[in-house]
């Protein structure tokens, strides 16, 4: 099985390098970095009864009160309440921190039903703000390795059902890179040059740019493009001649 973990700007081709190898392998497995932290944030969510003041810390955590049970549950994650509290003084020091968590109560509060409804691929940019802060956030309170490490065992279930190629895209902290690289896998960049980097005020996007990768896909061509190339990287993985820069836009 071939496992291909994905890096790279928001926007910058890497869905649509995700589909033009799904085509070419028919038992491809497609998971995102923020599968897991959906389910979480989905669950958290389900336990609201009153949606909290964005600026009451202590309303903030009774939220968060939850989380213990359902990153157990979900994530196959023991942490312990005190470990995920917010703390007061930190909002104060570090608010850049927490204003995406903000963000998001504050939507909540003007519609509700975003607490109703399961997070997917249509709606997920509704929730962006909050997929952002709650991953960085418990990677930094709980452990660097939560998400990868449950995705790493839900990679091993699909190894087994056939799967020859599993692709997971966003990493954005240098942990998720060498999570991946001990299951075997290869970590690409992709990039479009001249294309507006979003969110690099985020902390998890400024992470992203830690990641030592084994290649970066510069996607300087249109979509049919990367189609056109992703036989080449597919043949390159499969040979172990994995180059460390491609472009889209040429003939390989």
């Amino acid at each position: 099985m071939i496992l291909l973990g994905m890096t790279g700007p928001i926007g910058h081709g890497k869905t649509t390098l995700a589909d033009a190898l799904a085509r070419l392998v028919p038992s491809t497995v497609h998971f995102e970095s923020s599968l897991v932290i959906a389910e979480v944030a989905d669950a958290m969510h389900a336990c609201l009864t009153t949606i909290p003041d964005p600026y009451d810390v202590d309303a903030l955590n009774n939220w968060l009160k939850s989380l213990p049970a359902i990153l157990l549950e979900l994530a196959h994650t023991h942490c312990t309440f005190e470990q995920i509290k917010i703390d007061p003084e930190d909002v104060e020091l570090h608010p850049v921190e927490y204003q995406k968590l903000i963000l998001h109560v504050e939507n909540l509060q003007r519609q509700p039903k975003l607490a109703r409804q399961n997070i997917d691929k249509d709606n997920k940019e509704s929730y962006r703000p909050f997929l952002q802060w709650l991953g960085g956030y418990l990677v930094k309170k709980v452990n660097p390795g939560l998400w990868y490490d449950e995705l790493v065992r839900r990679i091993k279930h699909e190894q087994q059902r056939g799967a020859e190629l599993v692709i997971v895209g966003g990493l954005r902290f240098p942990s998720d890179a060498t999570i991946l690289r001990k299951a075997g896998g290869i970590v690409v960049k992709v990039y479009r040059p001249g294309h507006l980097q979003n969110d690099m005020l985020d902390p998890t996007e400024r992470e992203r740019e830690n990641i030592k990768v084994d290649c970066t896909i510069m996607c300087d061509g249109g979509v049919e493009a990367v189609y056109k190339f992703a036989p080449t990287l597919l043949q390159d993985i499969k040979d172990g001649n994995i180059q460390h820069l491609y472009q889209t836009g040429h003939e390989t």
